[in-house]
């Protein structure tokens, strides 16, 4: 190869390397999109007592988690929820206050807290509670 020819060569290279390069971007690895946390309170001004149907259930990170089912009955001063994932039901019980945005579950193991919004019949809970951010997401069925 002549000397032309080699530089020509080194030439189409550096364009090809140069075009791989420009091509990624520089792409840098997304970080993980965490679950939702909701804060608004009762945008409706509606009551929240009533039947509801587990939506979704967000742990950590999205996305929500598939196959998650569940129910929660709210009465006047009562918080009844159960989640079952992957054959395994959990079940959250006890009386709950609710002051502004935030809402407080008292369980036979401690507290769960969070903050909620409600709006259009759906109730919005997210928690950090449990270590990890917990979104749910529940529709009024009653």
């Amino acid at each position: 190869m002549t000397r032309r020819g080699r530089s020509r060569a080194r030439a189409f290279a550096l364009v090809i390397v140069a075009a791989g390069t420009a091509a990624c971007g520089g792409d840098k690895g997304t970080a993980p999109t965490p679950c939702d946390t909701y804060n608004d309170g009762n945008l409706s001004g509606a009551s929240l007592v009533g039947g509801y149907e587990l939506v979704s259930l967000c742990e950590g990170v999205k996305p929500d988690r598939a196959g998650a089912t569940g129910s929660l009955t709210l009465t006047a001063d009562n918080f009844d929820a159960t989640v079952t994932e992957g054959g395994q039901t959990q079940t959250f019980s006890g009386p709950y206050t609710i002051s502004g945005s935030a809402i407080t579950v008292t369980l036979l193991s401690g507290q769960l807290a969070g903050t909620f919004t409600f709006s259009h019949d759906t109730l919005y809970v997210s928690t950090l509670s449990t270590g990890t951010l917990l979104s749910v997401v529940f529709h009024k069925t009653s």
